[in-house]
């Protein structure tokens, strides 16, 4: 099955919006981009938006449908929502994340780092993911409507799927299911709406 851009990006969008609570103003969303995970030739989006004084929730997107030679691709479609919990007060300092994500992808011979995902260098496989899982991070504000923030974490997932020889049209090897870690890093580059730090409301 071929990753349908065109079907995903409409997915995408309905759950971006989907996740803006009723009533939300502007001044209560932050939209952002990975730029680890964009290094990977995946573009990415995040919404988050403030539901309380210490927390948030949003969603997470990226879509990968590059190749490249030698069938070298990691094509993929991945939502990610996630609720946060902020130690002092909503997109300002420490935070601890929570996270579930679902994962479509076509990946093939991909050599990835530090020994995760093994086999995948040599063969493709097609299949989805689920996974979920935790982070902590912190945001330092740059200005009134942009933010820096990073992020790190680890989560549990599950995966089912199809592999292949990695040429194109490559034989069918088989079925396969498993279990795996997925470590997560992010350095997000966020613009805010309108909002104000808590000493600055006060006054």
């Amino acid at each position: 099955m071929k990753l349908n851009v065109k079907t995903l990006s409409i997915v995408a969008t309905i759950t971006l919006i989907a996740t803006i609570p009723l009533g939300t103003k502007a001044q209560h969303l932050a939209v952002k981009t990975n730029t680890l995970y964009a290094a990977t030739t995946t573009p990415n989006l995040g919404l988050e938006a403030r539901l309380a004084e210490q927390w948030t929730a949003g969603v997470n997107i990226g879509l990968n449908p590059f190749s490249f030679s030698d069938n070298k691709k990691l094509k993929h479609f991945l939502i990610m929502p996630q609720a946060r919990y902020w130690l002092d007060e909503s997109f300002f300092g420490h935070f601890i994340g929570f996270n579930a994500a679902y994962m479509h992808y076509n990946v093939s011979n991909i050599d990835f780092p530090l020994g995760l995902y093994p086999g995948v260098d040599n063969e493709r496989r097609q299949g989805d993911a689920i996974a979920a899982g935790a982070s902590w991070g912190h945001t330092w504000l740059l200005s009134p409507r942009w933010s820096i923030e990073v992020e790190a974490g680890i989560d549990l997932g599950y995966t089912w799927f199809k592999a292949y020889d990695y040429q194109r049209c490559g034989t069918l090897r088989g079925k396969d299911n498993e279990l795996f870690l997925m470590p997560r890093l992010a350095l997000n580059f966020c613009y805010h709406g309108k909002i104000k730090k808590k000493e600055q409301k006060e006054k």
